[in-house]
């Protein structure tokens, strides 16, 4: 059974590229954060290594792959091969196997359930059955970073990758300049994984301003306001991760919601 994590009631900026230069050749496994609704946490493996499969019957796993090449077997679906800036998602119930494959280590994100265990085992099935729809988002098997850049065009858009029970990301494309509207959550934290481009946070009042790039992963807790700047040439992209529901407060005359945070 994977291990409660309490969520940081301040805001992280975490460096993939510090986590993986103090370890050691893979494999290896990093808890990151809690956010309340999800434990986060960084796998690394080389080439030829793969998980042991297993099952999760009460909750969506999902995954953002950093860096290499990965082969995941869902079910009893065709495999999938996902590369950087690609997210995959699992249902529940359903078996999914991973293999790193290619030359170099591959890094991954997941996000489980704070429950999570992996006990659970299944067989994958002898004939494959043909993918679901995969032609309308969200919640698509694999997202690839490609095809959503293809798809959306020039910037600004927005638009979901994945909505269940306990979760809903966005992957958002700015060009460089543009900003969202600052504005905090009253009652749950939001993070951020890069997934391309450069882009800084002002978080609060009178905190350093965080300048995070490609692979850095981003969290503000709960009541705090956060505005965000595209500052890289180029399109960037990043996929927020907040609750169900998506409450935002932008102004502070709002005497409905409480104020924000410093």
């Amino acid at each position: 059974m994977t291990q409660h994590q309490t969520p940081s009631t301040e805001p992280l900026h975490i460096r993939i590229s510090d986590i993986v230069a103090r370890h050691g050749e893979p494999p290896w496994h990093e808890a990151l954060f809690s956010d309340g609704r999800n434990n986060v946490g960084l796998i690394c493996d080389a080439p030829g290594l793969e998980n042991d499969a297993h099952i999760h019957n009460d909750f969506n796993e999902w995954w953002i792959v950093l860096q290499g090449t990965v082969i995941w077997e869902i079910g009893d679906y065709p495999p999938l091969t996902a590369e950087a800036g690609d997210v995959v998602i699992c249902p529940k119930k359903l078996r999914h196997a991973i293999k790193t494959v290619g030359s170099e280590n591959s890094l991954r994100l997941h996000i489980s359930a704070p429950w999570s265990n992996h006990e659970l085992r299944g067989d994958r099935g002898n004939i494959l059955q043909p993918f679901p729809d995969q032609s309308e988002l969200p919640n698509l098997l694999l997202s690839k970073r490609s095809a959503m850049l293809e798809r959306f065009g020039e910037p600004p858009w927005s638009d979901g990758l994945l909505v269940d029970d306990r979760n809903r990301a966005n992957l958002i494309g700015h060009g460089q300049g543009m900003t969202n509207n600052a504005h905090w959550h009253p009652d749950f934290n939001e993070w951020w994984t890069i997934l391309q481009g450069k882009l800084t946070w002002e978080i609060g009042e009178g905190r350093p301003m965080i300048e995070a790039k490609e692979g850095d992963i981003v969290f503000v807790p709960e009541g705090m306001r956060h505005h965000i700047s595209s500052v890289g040439a180029g399109t960037s992209l990043r996929l927020a991760v907040t609750n169900p529901e998506m409450l935002h407060i932008y102004t502070d005359d709002d005497d409905a919601a409480p104020p924000p945070l410093a």
